[in-house]
């Protein structure tokens, strides 16, 4: 009985524990975070041998795995343990739903009370911009998270940063990652084409480097200090970014800056007006990750989606 209250006393302190393993969720192998629609988070193998080791392990174990929470439907998120709405911290949702239907389900974050960041991954092939709206419920989280990563945005439109700034109004890093941009020049969403393959990462300081339209509505984020733009592009395009950007490129389609950046005067007062508009006060960094890809591929899915709905709504009618 000795020896065994001296092994009970030589047990490590419950914090260095969690440092232990705080560091172990670190070090293994996480998978692709740039791969949408898939869980990122380390494979649960790599978890359940420390849950059988202990019961203080196996909760360190749980807690370290939840931080991160991967939900597939709203149901996900409706019979949480009490304890993973504690542990978490980053919610990931997959919705592959479309805005064009009415989705009267909204996804939940009542149960989730020390969020701080919130992925969305979305279905490129479909119309999906306004699903954001049932990411804000109830606005209290809502309201405290601190990041926001969306993927896929099928249109994303400045009215969208309208609806983010609204709901997410502590937000201190947003982050974007889809095929079209914003054009603030023709009011519209393109797909950019460029003269010869750009920089891979662009990054603008103290402020600039957003579309025009884009900081405007962002602009009461007092908080926002990041904002990180992953946007696709091709070659055939008139503009290269390869040897300089006096332009100070953040969106503007081939076919706008062709026909206005020919007259010299408007170029410059363009550049001169993105360097004064109005923008979120603590922003910092503006950071643009162009990835290659075929417009044709793009397009093909976009059209795809398009005669898809058009055929549901037949179909639809047809049965009344």
């Amino acid at each position: 009985m000795a020896e065994v209250s001296k092994l009970r006393r030589a047990q490590l302190p419950t914090e260095l524990l969690r440092e232990v393993v705080q560091y172990y969720a670190q070090t293994v192998a996480w998978r692709e975070p740039e791969n949408p629609r898939h869980s990122y988070k380390p494979r649960w193998s790599d978890f359940e041998p420390l849950t059988l080791t202990s019961k203080v392990l196996r909760q360190l174990a749980l807690e370290a795995w939840f931080e991160v929470y991967y939900a597939q439907s709203p149901g996900d998120l409706l019979h949480v343990w009490p304890e993973v709405g504690v542990w978490t911290r980053e919610l990931h949702c997959v919705d592959l739903g479309t805005d064009l239907k009415i989705c009267p389900v909204q996804w939940c974050l009542r149960a989730f009370r020390r969020l701080r960041k919130l992925r969305v991954d979305f279905d490129p092939a479909q119309s999906n911009a306004m699903l954001l709206m049932r990411f804000d419920h109830p606005r209290l989280i809502a309201s405290r998270l601190q990041e926001l990563e969306v993927h896929d945005m099928s249109w994303p439109s400045p009215m969208i940063m309208g609806l983010v700034s609204d709901a997410f109004p502590g937000l201190r890093v947003l982050k974007l990652s889809q095929d079209l941009i914003w054009c603030s020049l023709c009011n519209t969403c393109c797909f950019p084409t460029f003269m010869d393959h750009p920089p891979q990462r662009i990054v603008y300081e103290k402020g600039l480097g957003l579309p025009i339209h884009y900081a405007r509505y962002l602009a009461p984020l007092v908080h926002l200090h990041t904002i990180c733009i992953t946007v696709s592009y091709d070659l055939g395009g008139l503009l290269s970014l390869s040897q300089g950007n006096d332009t100070l490129w953040c969106g503007e389609c081939d076919a706008c800056m062709d026909m206005m950046f020919y007259d010299v005067n408007f170029k410059d007062q363009w550049v001169e007006r993105k360097k004064t508009m109005d923008r979120p006060p603590a922003l910092k960094r503006v950071e643009w990750l162009l990835r290659h890809k075929k417009a044709e591929d793009v397009f093909e899915g976009l059209a795809e989606d398009f005669a898809n709905d058009e055929f549901d709504d037949y179909e639809e009618e047809d049965e009344g």
